[in-house]
């Protein structure tokens, strides 16, 4: 985590001379220009000043630049022209020195700051020691040092400004109403601000505090210097709250930062300043209380100002690494990938623009090489771990001994060489980031708070050095600092419940090695805690619940561990967002792999079979869900409020149009507008949601709903996990549940991977996908004995419940598995004996669906595209006899002839040969039936790209071309489709087994975008066999010529089609297609 983001002062205020700024003070007496002066009067050179004070004013309303170049040249010409005795030689010097700051902080241009410092040292020098504006002169030297100070980190230029200062003071005799008092006081605050930033020496930070203080309770309301002085004040309450983590300190710095954004003018040159303070006060806030609020605050304040900021300013390196900070924060809460690569940008940009000898550029390097530590961690590239060591080293290298950031770079290298010794499991990295986290432990102070993150850091080290060593004192000292670390944080601090965690861990492992029950105990009530730890990230708290529910699990406790996992299966959509990034969900999704399924185990271990059903339903399928909601018929609401649905559409069309500029600018802007249009959404569902008939708009389905989902036939979700294994029946009749105890993981592993393996390694040999050959009879056997185990463990004790027996029209059936059990060809389960009708085909119609909710939507897409049943439909078949870098599928051609023999009277058949991508999802929307003939492939590591392989026409010739997951789900709705056979492979296989239970698959994605049934595949299937399959399907689908195909006709086809193929055939040669849907 990057340490301290740069908390920065504004520069200090002007004290009044004779440059008045404020127009009411123009005519002030003592600076009225003589307009009349004869040609030889010593006050010729005078007469320029009302010009460059003219002209300063516009600028100051304004902000053009012109007009402040043209006071500089005019106030120049008067400098020059006037002798060293004259008055006010040193007022105009001053105010020159004024102005030329004020050019420097719009340009940059290092010249003009010089040359203030010149005219401000020349105005001292010209002045009498007893002369009533020598504290002015002395003042404003001070501050220009000051900032001298923090471009250049010269410690010469800090004292300077901090003795002049002091000359400055006003006396004991001045008045408590002298103008330039709060000015004074606010600008020898900052510069005891800045020395202790630099010493860490807390005297000049309380010092510090009081001098702003005073300097704001002595301006009136009405004073426009007021905002400035508020501000400051609120950038050293929060430095005090850094160092004590007194969140009243935080509290008052806000309400300042926030007085002095509203008061200050929308074109004031220092709102970028005030709106920065603000947003890093409330970043602040938000990692002490984890408010999302706060940052989400704290970013948009940032960005204003960076906004606002000219490229050429010298603070914009500053606000672009606040901004950078902020935004790896929302990605550590969210897990978005564009939040930690737009942070990444905007820090290396703040780098590339600061000086090399810039104070603070040490900061911006250590907070880069964190983000790139991070970007390591998510993507695994180890060239982003080189790069962060290198840029955290070089802060280290650059920042003085004993500067109080020493010891927070020290942390962040010692967190990164932990990672590469996780890398390369070279002891000398481990014992190297011991040895690191140990210095930046003795370093910092006891008070301060960051010190528990330093501890809790040193205790995993020297965790991992015990799993290597095994040495119960490296064990013990691993314990010690990580019941620090929890001890010292407060209760309602975000970090804490990752510290409890961390403790939990180290006091089970002491329990499993001593064998103590308090270990025990101890490491279960950390867990606990950090679940409720209600301001922590929510992944850190589903992990700590999957951790305590584990030992819970082996008392067993179960009614406790129920508890925890409904809590924790709750959490489940703050970690895998709505709107977040497709890449995105599914790395989410992977944290959390098979708890809802533990929920659910655990809810009918307790009786609780209601909670079970809403627990596997609403944990799984999450990604899926949220596709299909944005693309969720609205009809109802468009008939009852025609504008607010169209505002829905409209809305919801923005923020799932994927974002594809490349160039950093650009995708910013549209990462930005989309969250513009997620807020908007949001409100108009909250508008929704408020009228009478529409109050569930978009929600989960309550159990009556998903009852009623049953009313077709009922539908089985089949559960399988190691705290049990079990059957829940959703019918019209109500909902059940049955244990299936001859199912265990270990058990049920076994035959699916047989079955499995069998394909390429006991006697098939994968051309690819379609091109299957038997070699033995060995899988034969495999496949055979599974599935008859199936049908016995599983399918026959669901059956008998069900009282299901033979029958002339037998009842429709929905299939749902969840974990291992996702993979299960529950519809060819069955005892394969002659003349036995012990089979699932035999007794039911079966179909899948991945969760109810897609179900539902099946049915509604399927309902939608009906048609007019007396007009003639269309069918596409998509035919790819050869495929680019692939083996050529002879059964193509066989089955593109079968389906237009079986179609071509009753639809219009349409053939793309050898299509693109693109030609296909063009013509899929004015298709009926879409079937496709050709390869395909299950992605084992992203199941988003798992893809149907098809050409396309490149200036070197054609090459293979993929329609993938993601390409077909982000499609919008389909209108006239209903259909989609997928004569391919696995296209209803999850090959990356810790997706199963996301069911993100071809078949799915079709069933998204928008086709009520998918004709799919659980494995390879066979080329020869694929056509044929096909004629069967068809020629059932609209036997006797018929049009009106309802859902059941189309579940039936597949039926039959493959009741046909199955006599006399291997299983693995017919139990591969499955239908999914309505």
């Amino acid at each position: 985590m990057p340490e301290g983001v740069e908390n920065s002062l504004e520069k200090p205020e002007a004290s009044q001379s004779a440059m008045i700024v404020d127009e009411e003070q123009w005519s002030d007496g003592r600076n009225s220009p003589n307009v009349h002066s004869p040609a030889n009067h010593p006050n010729l050179a005078w007469d320029p000043s009302f010009l460059w004070e003219t002209m300063f004013g516009m600028y100051e309303v304004t902000g053009d630049l012109d007009r402040l170049s043209a006071a500089i040249s005019n106030a120049e010409q008067a400098v020059s022209a006037t002798p060293q005795d004259h008055p006010d030689l040193a007022s105009w010097l001053d105010s020159l020195g004024n102005m030329l700051l004020c050019r420097y902080e719009e340009t940059g241009n290092m010249n003009d700051f010089d040359a203030a410092i010149s005219n401000a040292k020349q105005a001292v020098s010209v002045t009498p020691e007893n002369h009533p504006d020598l504290g002015i002169w002395l003042n404003n030297l001070a501050s220009m040092l000051l900032r001298q100070y923090q471009q250049t980190g010269n410690v010469d230029s800090l004292d300077a400004a901090i003795s002049n200062a002091k000359q400055a003071e006003p006396t004991s005799t001045t008045p408590e109403d002298y103008p330039d008092r709060a000015i004074w006081l606010n600008n020898f605050g900052g510069m005891l601000f800045r020395r202790y930033e630099q010493t860490g020496n807390m005297d000049d930070l309380k010092a510090a505090i009081s001098n702003m203080e005073q300097a704001v309770s002595i301006t009136p309301e009405d004073d426009p210097a007021l905002a400035g002085l508020l501000s400051n004040l609120g950038t050293a309450l929060s430095s005090r709250f850094e160092e004590t983590g007194n969140l009243s300190d935080l509290e008052a710095a806000i309400s300042s930062a926030k007085e002095a954004v509203s008061t200050t003018p929308k074109n004031h040159s220092n709102l970028r300043d005030r709106l920065n303070n603000l947003g890093i006060k409330l970043l602040r806030r938000y990692e002490r209380t984890g408010n999302m609020d706060d940052l989400e605050s704290a970013i948009t304040n940032t960005k204003q100002a960076i906004s606002i900021t000219p490229e050429s300013h010298p603070d914009l390196s500053t606000w672009q690494n606040n901004l950078g900070n902020m935004l790896l924060r929302r990605f550590e809460q969210t897990e978005n990938m564009d939040d930690l690569e737009s942070a990444i940008l905007n820090t290396e940009q703040a780098i590339s623009i600061t000086p090399k000898s810039y104070p603070d550029l040490s900061m911006w390097q250590n907070n880069f090489g964190n983000m790139l530590l991070r970007r390591y961690q998510r993507t695994g590239d180890i060239d982003n771990l080189e790069a962060a060591l290198s840029n955290i080293k070089q802060a280290i290298y650059t920042t003085p001994e004993g500067h109080p950031n020493q010891a927070k770079w020290l942390n962040s290298l010692g967190v990164a060489l932990l990672s590469q010794y996780e890398h390369t499991e070279n002891i000398g990295d481990l014992e190297a980031a011991i040895t690191t986290m140990k210095q930046a432990v003795t370093m910092t102070p006891e008070e301060y708070p960051d010190l528990v993150r330093m501890l809790s850091n040193l205790g995993d080290m020297l965790f991992r050095q015990y799993k290597r060593t095994e040495d119960m004192d490296d064990l013990a000292a691993a314990l010690s600092s990580a019941k620090k670390a929890v001890s010292d944080t407060p209760e309602d601090n975000p970090n804490r419940a990752i510290w409890l965690s961390s403790l939990g861990d180290k006091r089970f492992c002491k329990y499993e090695q001593t064998g103590n029950v308090d270990d025990l105990n101890d490491a279960l009530s950390h867990f606990e805690e950090a679940t409720k730890c209600s301001t922590a990230i929510p992944l850190v708290r589903v992990h700590a619940a999957r951790k305590a529910i584990g030992i819970l699990q082996t008392f067993p406790m179960w009614e406790r561990a129920c508890e925890l996992a409904q809590d924790a299966v709750k959490l489940l959509p703050s970690v895998c967002g709505r709107y977040l990034d497709r890449r995105d969900q599914q790395h989410a999704v992977l944290q959390t792999v098979g708890l809802a399924s533990d929920a659910c185990s655990l809810s009918l271990r307790t009786g609780r079979v209601n909670q079970a059903l809403q627990q596997v339903e609403f944990g799984r399928g999450l990604i899926l869900g949220y596709l299909i909601d944005s693309r969720s018929d609205v009809s109802i609401l468009r008939k009852d409020h025609p504008d607010l649905a169209n505002e829905f559409e409209q809305l919801r069309f923005s923020v799932s149009r994927p974002i594809d500029a490349v160039e950093p600018i650009v995708r910013d802007q549209a990462i930005n507008e989309r969250r513009e249009a997620i807020r908007l959404l949001e409100d108009c569902l909250d508008r929704i949601r408020r009228h009478d008939g529409h109050q569930r708009f978009l929600l989960e389905p309550t159990l009556d709903e998903l009852l009623q989902c049953a009313t077709e036939g009922p539908i089985i979700i089949v559960n399988v996990t190691s705290i049990s294994s079990d059957a829940i029946i959703v019918s019209s009749s109500g909902i059940k549940a049955i244990n299936l105890p001859e199912i265990t993981p270990s058990k049920a592993s076994f035959p699916a991977g047989t079955l499995g393996m069998s394909r390429s390694t006991n006697g098939y040999r994968e051309k690819h996908d379609r091109d299957l050959q038997i070699k033995t009879n060995v899988t034969t056997q495999y496949s055979v004995e599974f599935l008859s185990w199936l049908w016995r463990v599983c399918v026959r004790p669901i059956l008998t419940e069900l009282e299901v027996t033979v029958s002339t029209k037998p009842p429709r059936m929905w299939w749902i598995g969840t974990g291992v059990a996702a993979s299960y060809p529950f519809h060819a389960a069955g005892c394969y004996s002659d003349g036995s009708l012990e089979d699932t085909l035999s007794l039911t119609v079966p179909s899948y669906t991945p969760t109810i909710k897609s179900l539902t939507y099946a049915r509604s897409c399927a309902e939608r595209s009906s048609g007019d049943k007396h007009k003639r439909g269309s069918v596409l078949v998509v035919a790819m006899p050869e495929t680019p870098g692939q083996n050529p599928l002879s059964g193509v051609p066989e089955e593109s002839a079968a389906v237009k023999q079986a179609l071509g009277d009753v639809f219009k058949v349409e053939y793309l040969e050898q299509p693109s991508a693109e030609q296909v999802m063009d013509r899929m929307r004015e298709s009926d039936i879409v079937h496709f003939a050709c390869h395909g492939s299950s992605d084992r590591a992203n199941p988003s790209d798992s893809h149907l392989l098809l050409q396309r026409s490149t200036p070197a010739g054609p090459s293979m071309d993929k329609l993938t997951v993601q390409a077909i789900s982000e499609r919008q709705t389909l209108g006239k489709a209903r259909i989609a056979y997928l004569s391919a492979c696995s296209t209803a296989e999850v090959k990356a087994g810790q997706f199963a239970d996301e069911a993100l698959h071809i078949v799915s994605a079709f069933q998204v975008a928008g086709f009520g049934h998918v004709i799919g595949s659980l494995w390879s299937a066979d080329d020869k066999t694929c056509a044929r399959v096909a004629r069967l399907f068809y020629e059932y689908l609209i036997r006797e010529g018929r049009r009106n195909v309802t859902n059941r006709d189309v579940a039936e086809a597949l039926r039959y089609a493959t009741q046909t193929v199955r006599r006399d055939q291997d299983p693995l040669i017919w139990a591969p297609y499955i239908h999914a849907g309505a």
